[in-house]
């Protein structure tokens, strides 16, 4: 059974958060998320019309970031199976699908 958990505390003044997986990686979705926090930030009291079209822009990014991820993910296993054949382990190629 794969989760994900998430901590988040004062260090210094400043809210720092901290996201773990167990038994599995982050997928790019969660990535996505992590970056669009450092990337944007609406605050609360932000005008609403404002608010809705920063809100927006976050929406359309976080589909860029996670369409490039999962690209640059299918490019790794590509470069993984082209290391797994020339090692003479091609039986390994079938786990990247997983």
């Amino acid at each position: 059974m794969s989760t994900m958990s998430e901590v988040a505390f004062l260090l210094g003044g400043s809210q720092v958060k901290v996201l773990t997986t167990s038994g599995r990686g982050f997928t790019p979705e969660e990535v996505a998320e992590r970056a669009l926090d450092k990337i944007i930030s609406v605050g609360s009291q932000t005008h609403p019309a404002i608010r809705d079209q920063a809100e927006a822009f976050k929406d359309q990014i976080r589909q860029v970031l996670v369409f490039y991820m999962k690209e640059a993910i299918k490019s790794h296993h590509t470069t993984l199976a082209i290391k797994f054949r020339k090692a003479g382990h091609p039986e390994f190629i079938k786990l990247l699908d997983e």
